[in-house]
């Protein structure tokens, strides 16, 4: 704003006038504002895990968050009033005319009826056929009123724009890619097909929410309930593993294949006041130094807190409750919320090869970002304190970080340190 002015400001005698009026104006907002400040520094101040409790007892009145389950014994319960055959995932049981009318207890004429009415084929609109390309502009109306139309429409009109628009939407999308490459795992070896009767979880993995960064900001494994609690680690993605380990602001060129995680593979989960350290070497128990800090700092724990290896527990052996936010931590305060949100059985449209679980069924919705420099490229370097820019971190590509920081013999241009930028969208699943 002060820029546009001063420019519109041709005369020096113009240019003064505007600026005493600047300075007339911040003398009045500064006035206005920091009574108000100083009002809310005396405030006291808030007691945000009182309301994160709160938050959490208003959850449970209203039935979000289920009663404590053990998942051993949702198993044994499931054993007493299922059949061997019913829990058998390998069988597939054949929907015919007449074993549907015994499970309805309906006649075989409204089966017959309602498998006509209900059938895929009756959904399809008039010319739908004919449509080859489903993103293109002309098959959606215009001036209908609907605001999800409209913004489907901008991105088919716009492909550049695709993202932007979309993460504007409030609805989640259905991965179809990750949900299609469940059904193309197959069982390698006999010893690789999932034992039954099995437990399913669905557990929820959340990354810390930016709007500016993700659309959807977690990823949901299945993961079965024989399984220990380290598999389930194994497999949750975070870009701070991923962090390449050197001095890189002097040697752009330093290897870049010792990781965080290859220092520091510390974790734990806390699951109903449970600490579940990963003990495996070279781990240390990261719970001891949290309990310990507490005692110095006298902050109180739970009566009943406890320190288990997540390595000797499975999820069967777990009491939790469904909808609950549980922690999961690593790198030292790295932190992420789990959840579970559902328990079942498997069945035989699950993925029947151990191996593959603890398996990806949805991903965090990321927005990428270019090069500061060029606008085309993905980053590949952050910078922080860097005398050549005028943003603190910046974010550059490979050539345009090399070219701006470096001379042609490889010497170090400016002041700045740099490191190299993990992209989020590059996690694996």
């Amino acid at each position: 704003m002060l820029d546009c002015i001063w420019g519109i400001s041709r005369t020096q005698g113009t240019r003064s006038a505007v600026l005493c009026l600047l300075i007339v104006c911040l003398v009045k907002i500064i006035g206005a504002v920091v009574p108000k400040t100083l009002a809310f520094a005396n405030m006291p101040k808030l007691n945000l895990i009182g309301q994160q409790r709160e938050l959490i007892t208003l959850a449970e009145e209203h039935g979000y968050i289920s009663p404590l389950v053990h998942i051993g014994q949702f198993e044994s319960d499931c054993k007493l009033l299922l059949s061997e055959e019913d829990m058998d995932p390998t069988k597939k049981e054949e929907f015919s005319v007449e074993n549907l009318s015994k499970a309805m207890k309906v006649d075989e004429e409204t089966v017959e009826e309602l498998e006509q009415v209900c059938s895929p084929s009756s959904l399809y609109c008039a010319r739908e056929s004919e449509v080859i390309n489903w993103d293109s502009s002309e098959l959606i109306p215009k001036n209908t009123g609907l605001v999800t139309l409209e913004h489907w429409r901008k991105s088919a009109y716009h492909p550049e724009k695709g993202k932007p628009v979309l993460l504007r939407s409030k609805y989640n999308e259905i991965d179809c890619e990750l949900r299609a490459r469940l059904e193309t795992i197959k069982v390698k070896s006999p010893e690789d097909q999932v034992s039954y009767p099995n437990v399913v979880l669905t557990v929820c993995v959340n990354f810390s929410k930016n709007i500016r960064d993700y659309k959807n900001c977690s990823v949901d494994f299945y993961a079965l309930g024989s399984q220990k609690l380290t598999e389930l680690r194994d497999k949750i993605p975070c870009d701070f593993d991923l962090q390449p380990i050197g001095h890189f602001t002097d040697n752009p060129n330093h290897p870049t294949d010792i990781k965080l995680k290859d220092v520091c593979p510390s974790s734990f989960f806390l699951i109903e006041n449970t600490f579940f350290n990963d003990t495996r070497p070279p781990c240390i128990e990261l719970s001891k130094n949290i309990l310990k800090w507490t005692k110095e700092n006298e902050t109180s724990v739970p009566e009943n807190c406890n320190e288990l290896s997540m390595g000797d527990c499975t999820f069967n052996d777990l009491k939790l409750r469904l909808g609950y936010p549980y922690l999961y931590c690593h790198q030292g305060n790295c932190e992420h919320l789990v959840v579970f949100k559902d328990i079942r059985l498997l069945n035989s449209s699950d993925c029947q090869s151990r191996s593959a679980y603890p398996i990806a069924v949805s991903r965090a919705k990321f927005r990428t970002f270019p090069c500061k420099l060029c606008n085309l490229y993905l980053p590949k370097w952050v910078t922080r304190n860097d005398s050549l820019s005028t943003d603190d971190p910046t974010f550059f590509c490979d050539n345009c970080f090399k070219k701006l920081h470096y001379d042609r013999q490889g010497n170090k241009i400016g002041d700045f340190i740099a490191f190299p930028h993990v992209n989020i969208c590059t996690l694996e699943y």
